[in-house]
């Protein structure tokens, strides 16, 4: 069996070939020490990530080694990926962006309705 290819686990989802962020991929992790990430145990974070601030080779990586649902389900559940990016993930993996559109929880700063106490009175 080639190595190199991800194999699935019991739930059928792929399994990346390393646990260790490729070299390549470092550059996106700036704020934070990569050796210390997982791809499996920190899966949410770097796909949020390279979802935000990927390349080319980033959008490889995370096929290679994630697989549609995870992917989908990181797009859903993120607060840190912009709705610019929101929208190339939603076309790119044909779901309605709709979807992809994480809650925002009121505050004293937002326009929401629910949140229209002025803070100063």
């Amino acid at each position: 069996m080639d190595e190199s290819c991800p194999q699935s686990d019991k739930m059928g989802r792929k399994r990346p070939a390393s646990e260790q962020l490729p070299n390549d991929m470092r550059i996106f992790f700036w704020d934070v020490d990569p050796d210390g990430l997982s791809v499996v145990e920190s899966a949410h974070f770097i796909i949020s990530r390279l979802m935000e601030h990927g390349d080319e080779n980033a959008l490889r990586f995370l096929l290679k080694n994630y697989d549609r649902d995870e992917l989908v389900r990181v797009l859903r559940s993120s607060r840190s990926i912009s709705k610019r990016s929101r929208i190339f993930w939603s076309l790119f993996l044909e779901i309605d962006k709709e979807s992809c559109t994480p809650k925002r929880y009121p505050t004293t700063y937002t326009t929401c309705s629910s949140a229209s106490i002025d803070p100063w009175n």
